[in-house]
């Protein structure tokens, strides 16, 4: 975890580092007495005007090259993807502990790496950070990371991170926060576990680190229909739901009248499970946890009245069938059946059963290949069929079951099209498409 040096895989010509004389294959140990190991400490430190890089040159001994790099201009060097950091925790809920066999390799990597976090909004526990990790976060300013919590009090979460014994998370916080780095936290709630009193507990020691501590989201537990979890675990209610949302709401009002800042947010899943009205966009701040499915509705739904509203019908006969999760299907029903009203089209939304990791798990991002293939067997699907964007992963191009949009394309007979990152993507591949030939 902690190697030293990393390899350059290519060098551009008529950049900085070609002409400091770099060569692919080279390792570059440090910069000006630095030492490197990975991307991100090699950019920090590139960021002098004058540097000495200690570079290996074919196994051979260290040397020293000088280069000068230039601001606002890449320093020319493509370098081999550090290892990441692999969990060490044993997570009561663990969703790697809940996947069937067949899904694709990148869920199965229990990552637990702060620079995966800084880069891609990747949840830590800060379980596994040393004192160095925690001096070079400071030190670069990686900041934001997101950290999953659980629990503040030390017994609960040292049992719910399967640790043997605590991990000094205050002293981790608080190194954090007072060096300059923006926290967002989470919180998988677990009926039974570490809601109620326990969550009342967990909230107010994170509010105390505000606003180092920029938001905390709580996340309802997710259960498979595989591995142990399943037996072991209360599942979420829509009792439960509702208890939860009506807990939170009062935190939500008092910080926001101290702070002018909501800080504590609720997934969606608790409200659409819980019967209960999706907040408006204000209720979301600057929708920092979206990703963890926080705001993602309300964002869709009022994106999607703005871009409705400046749409003008072009071709009368669109159609295709839209698949989605369970738990997004009504809102997209009904969008579509405003847009086909407006636009003359004739698209369908189609809700997807998730049968290869369970009928609990309803998002539309988990949705498997084969499942799709299965709902839509047989059907009148129109000029083609619309996925989730999140559906597929960006990096391996597959479905979580290992399938491709083109192996279900050719299961369907029809084109597989990604819905895109945004309500305007959608819009475009629904309705500027040109038209079957």
């Amino acid at each position: 975890m902690t190697r030293r040096g990393i390899k350059i895989r290519a060098v551009d010509r008529d950049s900085p580092a070609h002409a400091a004389g770099l060569l692919p294959g080279d390792e570059i140990l440090g910069v000006n007495g630095h030492d490197v190991q990975d991307e991100l400490g090699l950019k920090f430190y590139l960021a002098e005007e004058h540097v000495v890089l200690e570079i290996r040159r074919q196994g051979g001994e260290p040397v020293r090259i000088e280069a000068e790099p230039s601001e606002g201009t890449p320093f020319g060097i493509e370098l081999e993807n550090f290892p990441t950091r692999i969990c060490k925790n044993d997570c009561m809920f663990c969703f790697i502990k809940q996947l069937p066999e067949g899904v694709r390799p990148s869920l199965l990597v229990r990552d637990d790496d702060y620079r995966l976090s800084f880069l891609h909004g990747n949840y830590i526990t800060l379980s596994n950070l040393s004192d160095s990790d925690l001096d070079r976060i400071t030190e670069q300013a990686l900041s934001p990371l997101y950290v999953s919590v659980h629990a503040t009090n030390p017994e609960l979460r040292t049992r719910i991170l399967g640790r043997k014994k605590p991990d000094d998370f205050s002293g981790k916080m608080n190194k954090l926060v007072g060096g300059g780095i923006k926290i967002h936290a989470q919180v998988v709630l677990i009926p039974g576990i570490n809601d109620g009193g326990h969550l009342a507990q967990t909230v107010a020691d994170l509010y105390g680190y505000y606003p180092g501590v920029n938001s905390v989201a709580v996340v309802p537990l997710g259960l498979s229909d595989h591995g142990l979890a399943r037996h072991e675990f209360t599942p979420v209610t829509p009792d439960f739901c509702r208890r939860t949302v009506w807990q939170v709401t009062p935190w939500q009002q008092r910080f926001r009248r101290e702070r002018g800042h909501g800080f504590v947010y609720l997934a969606d899943e608790f409200y659409i499970q819980g019967g209960l009205p999706i907040p408006d966009a204000d209720s979301y701040d600057d929708f920092g946890q979206i990703e963890d499915g926080v705001g993602m509705v309300r964002r869709f739904l009022d994106e999607f009245d703005l871009c409705l509203a400046r749409r003008r019908k072009r071709r009368p006969q669109l159609d295709g069938t839209l698949v989605t999760g369970e738990l997004f299907y009504p809102f997209l029903r009904d969008c579509v059946a405003r847009l086909n009203r407006k636009l003359g089209a004739r698209f369908q939304v189609t809700a997807v059963t998730n049968r290869f990791l369970g009928k609990g798990i309803t998002v539309a991002g988990l949705l498997a290949g084969r499942d799709i293939a299965e709902t839509l067997a047989g059907r009148t699907l129109g000029e083609c069929v619309i996925i989730p964007n999140e559906a597929v992963s960006q990096v391996e191009g597959i479905f979580v079951d290992d399938m491709s949009p083109a192996g279900l394309s050719a299961l369907l007979g029809k084109p597989v099209i990604p819905g895109g990152r945004s309500v305007r993507d959608f819009l475009h591949v629904a309705c500027d498409r040109p038209g079957p030939r």
